[in-house]
């Protein structure tokens, strides 16, 4: 008998063991341990699926494409893009420390914190919005926890083409104009879940057709090569230098970059990467005043 069957009977023979008289219960209980804890994987990863949107809407003036990609099949990342005001779309992506299902959990909490404050006729700006889940979240559910969340919330004026953005913590997205690369790193302060005082300010920009805008999470310039070494921001911002045309084309080289970087390796974090490419909008488009 080599070393392996060795093993295998040994395994066997403990399996056997535990399935027997006094400790046939401790092995009962331990597989219906294990079927409870699949159950609440699936029910939360069903929650996830359900507040991550499965399309992009149409946005007027806006060009859109998404990368999402879990590295545990759920996770901490979240994105969406949605109206919250007649001529207004939030823009959201957001990043719960640590992947995996404790993740998943708290994620569900601060979209519903969200949802709650955003039912509104006048929309509420980024800032004063992030001040609003903060609160909450510093002061009563993570307290003490050691968890947090970064979060980035643009508002996007369909008829002005103008952007108001707020930042809790989160990588600064990326303006990139022509072969410029600008940091949207005006208005940034702690992350969600810290300080149930913080101040979120807001600023605001006025976009052009042909701006392109990359909101991503940490698993992007975080990723790792074989040599330990990290995508980083650098790398980040020469593939943003690139000639691109659609939304989907920029997403791609960005996506591919970082596979390639990686050299097939596995991602060790979850992944979010939004891309909005910007065109005339309506105010720029004869006849579409009223």
């Amino acid at each position: 008998m080599n070393e392996r069957d060795h093993n295998q009977t040994e395994h066997s023979g403990a399996s056997q063991q535990l399935r027997g008289t006094p400790n046939r219960l401790l092995w009962e209980e331990l597989l219906e341990a294990r079927r409870q804890l699949a159950s609440y994987r699936d029910t939360v990863v069903a929650i996830q699926r359900s507040i991550v949107p499965q399309h992009l809407p149409g946005v007027p003036g806006l060009d859109l494409a998404i990368h999402f990609a879990e590295v545990d099949g759920v996770g901490g990342d979240f994105y969406d893009v949605r109206p919250v005001a007649s001529g207004h779309w939030a823009i959201v992506i957001a990043d719960v420390v640590g992947h995996g299902l404790a993740a998943a959990v708290i994620l569900a909490l601060v979209h519903a914190l969200g949802n709650a404050i955003q039912e509104q006729d006048v929309p509420l700006a980024p800032g004063a919005a992030l001040a609003m889940i903060n609160k909450p979240l510093a002061s009563r559910y993570l307290a003490s926890t050691g968890q947090f969340v970064t979060a980035f919330v643009g508002l996007y004026d369909v008829e002005t083409q103008m952007l108001t953005y707020s930042s809790a913590g989160h990588p600064p997205p990326r303006l990139v104009r022509e072969a410029a690369v600008q940091w949207l790193d005006g208005a940034s302060a702690l992350p969600l879940g810290v300080d149930d005082s913080c101040e979120y300010g807001n600023e605001t920009l006025q976009l052009l057709a042909g701006d392109r805008l990359v909101l991503f999470t940490d698993g992007v310039t975080e990723s790792r090569n074989l040599a330990q070494d990290l995508f980083g921001d650098q790398r980040l911002d020469a593939v943003l230098r690139s000639p691109a045309g659609s939304a989907a084309e920029i997403l791609d080289q960005v996506i591919a970059a970082v596979r390639t970087f990686r050299s097939g390796r596995p991602a060790n974090d979850d992944e979010t990467c939004l891309v909005a490419r910007v065109t005339p909008g309506p105010a720029a488009i004869p006849g579409s005043r009223k």
